[in-house]
């Protein structure tokens, strides 16, 4: 009803009045038209920019491999053939090199504006053995079924392992680690970014800043677990010949064990507090009257425990 009146006002106006609404509106129409074809240009330049890659060389299953990519992802997968393949798809203007020998090589991209790099996303396959180092800096790495050693860094992307390498050592200054698999010795750290691990290591060292660390699965032999003001939950099995240190300034921790485990729990607080879920063994004052302290065995003893903490709270309980 509203856009009938608005044509029998418009067909009743002045000649003049017509012919000013109808150019201003094909003026409109002539912009929008503009406007939407230098977007559709500029995404077709920029799709047209990025280039396909399709590299592969011979390297063997105790070989050494090195990644570098700045911004964008790099996803590794380990497989049996005793050759490297990389698929991607290159930043605008970047070039990749990749060379080497049967012993070790390595691929890196080539940014033709270091201040402004472009995104490019590579895709790996390698050698299941290898040692593998990969380093980025805001580009997310995610690596999969490769058993030999694994060397990765980031600055501010994220980091994903699944498997079980031999030696994993991953750090990122400001993002994320997320492990799951049962590497014998195991690595990792980050300033702002959270740590989870699912699965089990006889050597594992975590640390953060602020960020929190979980952890959670089968058998831990020596685990020593650190952050200034992140959480910490650990829920695990305990050999009972293995050392595990929990380390925090303000961060609360949290210890989860199963049923039957033999514990020796050594707990020390300076202004926090500890709650004893697993006996009727009570905290006393700290030595200087505040905070508290516990030392205790559960189930006979075994496993040593030790907990220090400026203010975080503490809590022991059993597995849910």
């Amino acid at each position: 009803m509203g856009a009938r009146r608005a044509s029998v006002g418009l067909s009743r106006a002045p000649l003049a009045l017509r012919r000013s609404f109808l150019e201003r509106a094909s003026r409109v129409l002539l912009r929008t038209l503009i406007v939407t074809a230098a977007a559709l240009a500029s995404l077709s330049a920029q799709l047209a920019a990025q280039k396909k890659v399709e590299r592969k060389l011979p390297l063997g299953m105790e070989g050494a491999f090195r990644i570098s990519n700045m911004v964008g992802s790099v996803v590794v997968h380990g497989w049996s053939k005793d050759t490297v393949l990389v698929r991607g798809t290159l930043g605008a203007g970047d070039t990749f090199f990749m060379g080497g020998g049967y012993k070790g090589a390595k691929a890196f991209v080539e940014s033709t504006d270091d201040r402004d790099p472009k995104p490019t996303r590579l895709e790996v396959w390698v050698p299941a053995g290898i040692r593998l180092w990969v380093k980025t800096a805001t580009a997310n790495i995610d690596v999969s079924d490769v058993t030999g050693g694994l060397d990765l860094y980031v600055v501010s992307g994220t980091i994903d392992v699944t498997g079980n390498p031999h030696e994993l050592n991953a750090e990122a200054i400001d993002g994320d680690i997320h492990i799951t698999g049962s590497p014998p010795w195991l690595r990792a750290k980050t300033a702002t970014g959270a740590i989870t691990f699912q699965g089990a290591s006889s050597d594992a060292a975590l640390s953060t800043v602020s960020g929190p660390i979980k952890v959670n699965g089968g058998v831990f032999e020596r685990t020593k677990l650190e952050t200034v003001t992140g959480n910490i939950i650990f829920s695990g099995r305990l050999d009972r010949g293995g050392t595990f240190d929990f380390d925090t300034h303000s961060g609360n921790v949290d210890i989860a064990i199963p049923e039957k485990a033999g514990v020796t729990f050594s707990v020390v607080t300076i202004t926090g507090t500890i709650t004893n879920n697993l006996s009727k063994n009570s905290p006393i004052p700290g030595r200087f009257g505040r905070g508290a302290e516990l030392t205790m065995e559960a189930s006979g003893g075994g496993a040593r425990v030790s907990v220090r903490t400026f203010k975080g709270p503490v809590t022991l309980r059993r597995t849910k």
